[in-house]
């Protein structure tokens, strides 16, 4: 069997490790955290930082690996294309182009550059800079930690002194040390998915994505997005205007926006699976096998044909269920209202178990379906006020 390594091992990437070896590949994982539930899934794990590229490529070179397939994080991407670029392989970007779409700066001048749609955002390197910058700025603004996903590094400011600790916020995590400040758009946010083949869109889908216990991190999100048939079009545009300029090699893009006077404003692209098992409800609402085709992809396989079948869904979606503090999980109730639209629920934490940062951790994520896109989008603002959860709280 070809032996192939997929980063990491989460439950964001057990769908990718199993679909995997369901083809035939002897599949090897990696990662920091050998508990991760995807690496059981694996034929073998072998300890490594998956965002330290010069210990994976050797990890490559020792152990007959024959390809690479990224997890769903950014530095994933960047270190799958840098092992990938260093072997020879085909099935990735170039290094070079993976930072430029993958950081957060670089994206954000090429698409100035380009006349892309996306709120200009100003970089900075030093604190005092960044300050400076805000004193004269027009609020509100986000600040953004350059090289980080899932809201981290995130605020909004609305005045100087709450950008001063935002700046201070983004430094101490920003890992290149690297900031962004740019205008806070108010709009409804989403994403669309496309999976490009040989430079032409094979399939398309795409949410709207919610961000209610923590406004930098989506909770929710539901399948397709609302009145996507008014922006898809330009949405369209701008993926072929990226991926014939940069040259991008076949796989995944996804591109985040907020709509916003009747245009998508382009506030993020990502060329990886994703968290939430997101591309689980791709599947369900367009009938293409995302995965295998993710796989295929990033080890340089002709993917033309892949066929999509009949869609087993018009309409769903996923919503995590999180804490309103840390503490101990004691339990959870779901009614009987939400239960009767579930297809499958993963439990992240059990009864016991602990919940460490209440703002970006999810006791369990639920995967859902509706016979109407307005009755789903009504629904799920409601799940955390009808979503019973006893806590035993932390001492102050």
């Amino acid at each position: 069997m070809k032996k192939i390594l997929v980063l990491n091992g989460s439950f964001c990437e057990k769908p990718i490790i199993e679909k995997a070896r369901e083809l035939g590949y002897y599949v090897v994982t990696t990662g920091n955290a050998p508990e991760l539930i995807g690496h059981k899934s694996a034929n073998e794990y072998i300890p490594c930082d998956y965002s330290d590229k010069e210990a994976v490529l050797q990890l490559v070179k020792e152990n007959g690996i024959e390809g690479i397939v990224s997890c769903a994080n950014d530095f994933g991407v960047l270190t799958a294309a840098y092992v990938a670029e260093q072997m020879g392989w085909k099935g990735h970007d170039s290094y070079e182009t993976a930072k430029l779409i993958h950081h957060k700066d670089q994206f954000k001048q090429y698409c100035y550059e380009h006349g892309i749609p996306s709120p200009h955002s100003v970089s900075f390197t030093s604190k005092e800079q960044a300050v400076e910058y805000c004193r004269s700025c027009e609020y509100p603004i986000i600040v953004k930690a350059n090289d980080l996903t899932g809201g981290k590094g995130i605020r909004r400011a609305d005045n100087l002194e709450e950008a001063v600790g935002a700046i201070e916020n983004a430094f101490a995590m920003s890992r290149d040390k690297r900031v962004l400040v740019e205008p806070y758009l108010i709009g409804e946010q989403g994403t669309v998915f496309v999976f490009i083949i040989n430079k032409k869109i094979a399939v398309t889908s795409g949410c709207t994505c919610y961000s209610q216990k923590n406004p930098y991190l989506i909770q929710a999100e539901t399948f397709p997005p609302l009145n996507f048939e008014q922006i898809i079009p330009e949405l369209h545009e701008i993926v072929y205007k990226i991926v014939n300029d940069l040259d991008l090699a076949d796989g995944i893009i996804a591109l985040q926006y907020i709509k916003c006077n009747g245009r998508p404003y382009i506030i993020e692209m990502m060329r990886r699976c994703f968290g939430n098992e997101a591309l689980l409800l791709s599947d369900m609402i367009t009938g293409f096998p995302w995965e295998e085709a993710y796989i295929k992809a990033s080890l340089g396989l002709d993917c033309t044909e892949i066929r999509a079948t009949e869609p087993p869904m018009k309409y769903c979606g996923h919503f995590g269920i999180m804490a309103d503090c840390n503490g101990s999980v004691k339990s959870y109730r779901i009614p009987p209202e939400i239960e009767e639209h579930l297809f499958k629920k993963t439990e992240m934490v059990q009864p016991g178990g602990r919940i460490n940062n209440y703002m970006s951790e999810r006791i369990a994520y639920l995967y859902y379906t509706y016979d109407s896109i307005e009755e789903m989008n009504e629904k799920v603002i409601h799940f955390n006020e009808q979503i019973e959860i006893e806590m035993e709280k932390d001492d102050d």
